[in-house]
């Protein structure tokens, strides 16, 4: 683990370089103090690109929703950045889970479940916390000793769901 960052310093938002370690530095900053204290009370509005990764992800186009994030995300500033990689290893540990990759899907899934973590219960318009319980479940299946797959192709995978109307998403 990495020194954590303290929030009231000028961080970087961007990594000009050595983008792994940084990416550590905002996770450890994030885990230590929460989203709140590097974001506006409201995050900003979700940019089409997510409408459409949703979509895809919901359609099971794993991968396409990767690419179509793939993007916004190198263009996003932290901490956003890292609500995007979330999605994105999400969805490429789901696009594993259709291909029976068992170590992909289990990385990937792991990666996004640590992420999607800090953006909790909802961020940019997506319920986060369903999303979570979803990944840590499908990753429940890949950490077993005997993969399933058989019965996981026949499961149903899971929707990303954005908030409703009411709330400011993308429902």
């Amino acid at each position: 683990m990495s020194v954590p960052l303290d929030p009231l310093t000028d961080l970087p938002t961007m990594p000009f370089r050595n983008r792994r370690a940084l990416d550590a530095q905002w996770i450890d900053a994030l885990h230590l103090h929460g989203i709140q204290k590097f974001t506006d009370p409201q995050p900003p509005e979700p940019p089409p690109e997510l409408r459409q990764a949703i979509e895809q992800f919901n359609v099971g186009e794993f991968w396409e929703c990767h690419e179509t994030l793939e993007d916004v995300w190198r263009e996003s500033p932290y901490p956003f950045r890292l609500f995007f990689h979330a999605v994105i290893k999400t969805a490429v540990g789901f696009h594993h889970l259709t291909e029976h990759n068992r170590h992909g899907a289990r990385v990937k899934l792991r990666d996004g479940v640590e992420l999607l973590e800090l953006f909790q219960p909802e961020w940019m318009g997506v319920r986060t916390d369903l999303l979570l319980t979803d990944a840590k479940e499908w990753l429940s299946f890949v950490e077993a000793p005997a993969v399933a797959w058989a019965e996981l192709d026949r499961r149903a995978k899971p929707p990303i769901y954005p908030l409703s109307r009411r709330g400011r998403g993308l429902g």
